[in-house]
């Protein structure tokens, strides 16, 4: 039986590379996207995608999409949540309401998805959520404040969901990818009011990260590989950077390691 994965932002980028990616190796594909009418040409004339409209902060979008997906194929049997953009700059150069709309589709609108199909695959026994994190939700970026607050945040909605569901037959896995060359860099929210003082920050840019661009089909095709498999990974990580990550959770391990005697002071009551 041929399985089925819904997409969100399919409209370009990794959403689309990855409808395409899973059409070819067999799915079924429900590519989803606020604006259908902007949908690429090779999606539109794939035999296996089904083009829908999905707003992730519109509640009744949703379960529209979900609901024209199950009545074409029948069932959901793998979300990947790829729909998000980025606000840039620091706190104090963001307007308060661009960071709620930063967290309100990151975040709010990829729990409302989830909770779209997640009663289909709870009652079936099975299913697989694959959601999309970032280097930015590993590393905290400066002046990328709102959307690492973000991206941090479906890394513990996704792990905790993980632990939550196991048991039912779902499986969870967090992709995790450096950078790309897709059309996410050109829809960027500048800094509301941007500061000078903030302007030196930038100069730790090239030793925090590898910017080298990955290799977009490919990482599609390396997620689709383990999609719905009983086997997936919580975490994949695509492109380049995962040695300048691990760097970075040594530094969290040995912050640590040089306050425990401050930690041990902590642990027991004291006379």
């Amino acid at each position: 039986m041929t399985r089925t994965a819904l997409i969100t932002g399919a409209r370009s980028g990794f959403g689309a590379a990855l409808a395409l990616a899973f059409a070819e190796a067999g799915w079924n594909v429900v590519a989803t996207m606020r604006t259908p009418d902007r949908a690429q040409a090779a999606l539109r004339d794939h035999e296996r995608i089904l083009i829908a409209p999905l707003d992730v902060t519109d509640q009744a979008s949703i379960a529209e999409a979900v609901s024209s997906a199950e009545r074409r194929f029948g069932s959901v049997d793998v979300l990947v949540n790829a729909a998000g953009f980025v606000v840039e700059g620091t706190v104090e150069e963001i307007a308060l309401e661009a960071l709620r709309e930063q967290l309100e589709t990151n975040v709010v609108g990829t729990a409302a998805v989830i909770q779209g199909v997640l009663p289909g695959m709870r009652s079936r026994g099975s299913g697989h959520i694959m959601t999309f994190s970032s280097g930015a939700g590993l590393i905290g970026v400066p002046r990328l404040d709102a959307y690492a607050a973000s991206k941090f945040a479906v890394e513990g909605l996704s792990e905790s969901l993980a632990r939550s569901i196991a048991h039912l037959g779902i499986k969870i896995t967090i992709v995790e990818p450096g950078v790309f060359e897709t059309e996410l860099a050109s829809s960027v929210i500048p800094a509301a009011v941007p500061i000078e003082a903030y302007d030196p920050a930038a100069a730790q840019l090239p030793g925090l990260y590898d910017w080298t661009p990955g290799n977009l089909g490919a990482a599609a095709r390396a997620i689709e590989s383990v999609a719905g498999r009983p086997d997936a990974p919580l975490r994949l990580y695509v492109g380049h950077g995962l040695d300048d990550v691990r760097r970075h959770y040594e530094d969290r391990l040995n912050d640590w390691e040089h306050t425990a005697e401050i930690t041990a002071t902590t642990t027991s009551s004291s006379s």
